[in-house]
C-alpha cells in the first residue's frame, strides 16, 4: 500500500508540477506581449489595431486578444469569441493593487491560461462615461489575452520527466520487494533483492549529479556526496546558465531514505525547469512558487532547506537565495587577512509556511574567493564523545587554505572530518561543494594560482 501511494504521489506531484510550470512560462510570455503593445501604444496610439494584430502573430498561439476601454468597451479584438472570465470589479482592483489577475479555464480545444494585463497607454476613443474624465493619471485600459496552456517548449519538461522516471522507479522497486515479502520470502534472499533494488536506485539518484568533466568560465569546482544510505535526501546540481554564468544549488529534505529521494526529485526538477536566474524578483518569486509547491503537496513533517546562486562572470557578482539551508561560506583574502562571510540572506524552510517571503543578495566576487556548499552531514557529524564537527572547526580550516585549489579544499575538509569522527561514521548525508573563483585568463589558459587584488568586499 504505501508503495502505491508513494507510486501515486509521485505521478500526482508530476502532473502539478508540470502544470505550475507551464502556466508560469505562459503567462511569462504573455506579459512580454502586453509589455511590447503598451510601448508600441505609447508611441502611437493610432496603432492599436495593428499592434493587438501583431500580438496575435507574435508566437505561442493565443487563442483570443481583447483590448478593453476604461469602460469596459471593447476597442480590438482578434481569435475567438472572448469568455467572460473576470469581473469589471475583479479587473479595478487588479489595476489598483497592482496584483495578477488571470485563471486557466477549460475549452473545448483544452485548457486555456487567461490574464488582464492593465495597460497605460492614451486611448483614441472617449470613454462612453463621461465621469471618468477626472484629474490625476488616466485609467488604464484592460488588455486580455489567452494562450492555450499546452504552448510551452515541451523540451523544458525533461528534467521533471526524469525525475518522474526515477521516482517511479523507487516506487515500483519499493513494490516489488513487498510483493515479494508478501509471497513468504524471507531472510537473505528477501534482503538481497531490497538491497540490489536500492543500490539501482542510488545509482540513478547519483546520475542526475552533474558530470564533474564540465568546465565553466570562471570557476574551478570540486564536490562530495556521501549518502548515509543507499538513496538520500541532499541534492546539488550545476549547471550553464544561457548567459555563459552557472547556476549553483545545494538542498536537504527532512529524512532520509526513499521517502526523501523522492522529494528530492520533485524539487531538483522544479529547478532546473524554471527561469529563476533572469531577474532579482524572478529569484524571489520562483522561490516562494516552489515553498507554495511543498507546503500544498508535501506531508506536514516533510520540509526542504535549500540555497541557490548563480555566478556571472562577466560582472564578476554572486546572486542567491538562501531558503533556511546552511550558510554556505565565502572566503575571500585581502592583503592582511582573511574574511568569511556566511551567505545567511533569504527566508525560512520550503515546505512550512505558504505565506513565506524571500529575498536575493547579491555580493561581489574577487579572483582567489572561495564558495563551500556543505549540508548538516558535515556540520553535526560527531565524534566517539558526541561532540559536534560544528562551523567553527570549518572556518578554521577554511582561513588556512585560500591558496588551495577547489579540489585540495574538499580534500582537506574530508581530512579533518575524518580526523575529527574517527571510527564514528556518517549519520546524515553528506555533501559538499566547493567552488573557487578565478580569472577569464587563469580559467582558458588553465594556470595554476591567481593574484587577489582586491581588499574590501562590496555588498549590492
Amino acid at each position: 500500500m504505501i508503495a502505491l501511494l508513494l507510486l501515486a504521489n509521485s505521478i500526482r506531484d508530476y502532473l502539478f508540477v508540470s502544470r505550475v510550470i507551464a502556466t508560469q512560462q505562459v503567462r511569462h510570455q504573455m506579459s512580454q506581449h502586453a509589455t511590447a503593445l503598451e510601448r508600441q501604444l505609447r508611441q502611437d496610439p493610432g496603432t492599436r489595431s495593428s499592434a493587438v494584430k501583431s500580438v496575435m502573430e507574435a508566437g505561442g498561439n493565443p487563442v483570443w486578444i481583447e483590448l478593453r476601454g476604461p469602460d469596459g468597451q471593447v476597442l480590438e479584438h482578434a481569435g475567438v469569441a472572448a469568455q467572460e472570465i473576470f469581473s469589471e470589479d475583479d479587473e479595478h482592483v487588479h489595476a489598483r493593487n497592482h496584483e495578477p489577475l488571470y485563471r486557466v479555464v477549460a475549452t473545448a480545444g483544452g485548457d486555456v491560461v487567461v490574464e488582464v494585463f492593465a495597460i497605460r497607454a492614451p486611448s483614441t476613443k472617449m470613454p462612453a462615461n463621461p465621469s471618468l474624465l477626472q484629474s490625476g493619471p488616466p485609467a488604464p485600459m484592460m488588455l486580455e489575452i489567452a494562450t492555450p496552456l499546452d504552448s510551452v517548449d515541451q523540451s523544458n519538461f525533461l528534467p521533471i520527466r526524469r525525475n518522474l522516471l526515477i521516482n517511479c522507479s523507487g516506487a515500483l522497486a519499493l513494490l516489488v520487494t513487498v510483493v515479494v515479502a508478501g509471497l513468504g520470502f524471507r531472510s537473505y534472499a528477501h534482503g538481497k533483492y531490497l538491497e540490489e533494488q536500492l543500490e539501482i536506485a542510488g545509482q540513478v539518484q547519483s546520475e542526475l549529479l552533474p558530470p564533474l568533466t564540465e568546465k565553466y568560465v570562471g570557476v574551478d569546482l570540486a564536490t562530495e556526496y556521501t549518502p548515509a544510505e543507499q538513496v538520500g535526501g541532499d541534492f546539488y546540481d550545476v549547471f550553464r546558465l544561457k548567459d555563459e554564468g552557472i547556476a549553483l544549488v545545494m538542498g536537504d529534505v527532512s529524512g532520509k531514505g526513499v521517502p526523501a529521494a523522492l522529494l528530492m526529485g520533485v524539487i531538483h526538477g522544479a529547478v532546473r525547469s524554471s527561469l529563476w536566474s533572469e531577474s532579482p524578483s524572478r529569484h524571489e518569486s520562483e522561490t516562494q512558487q516552489l515553498n507554495r509547491l511543498l507546503c500544498e503537496r508535501a506531508s506536514g513533517e516533510r520540509f526542504a532547506s535549500m540555497f541557490w546562486c548563480y555566478h556571472d562572470p562577466i560582472a564578476h557578482t554572486l546572486s542567491y537565495v538562501n531558503a533556511g539551508h546552511w550558510p554556505p561560506l565565502l572566503t575571500h583574502k585581502t592583503v592582511s587577512k582573511v574574511e568569511i562571510f556566511r551567505l545567511h540572506v533569504g527566508g525560512p524552510v520550503l515546505g512550512v509556511l505558504p505565506d513565506a517571503r524571500y529575498q536575493q543578495a547579491k555580493l561581489q566576487i574577487y579572483p582567489g574567493d572561495s564558495l563551500v556548499m556543505y549540508s548538516d552531514g558535515l556540520i553535526e557529524a560527531v565524534n566517539s564523545h558526541e561532540e559536534e564537527y560544528g562551523e567553527g572547526r570549518l572556518r578554521e580550516l577554511l582561513a588556512t587554505l585560500t591558496e588551495k585549489s577547489a579540489d585540495d579544499t574538499r580534500r582537506a575538509i574530508l581530512a579533518s572530518l575524518a580526523a575529527f569522527t574517527g571510527n564514528a561514521g556518517l549519520r546524515d548525508d553528506l555533501t559538499i561543494v566547493v567552488a573557487k573563483f578565478i580569472s577569464s585568463e587563469d580559467c582558458l589558459l588553465r594556470q595554476n594560482e591567481i593574484v587577489v587584488g582586491q581588499s574590501n568586499r562590496r555588498i549590492i
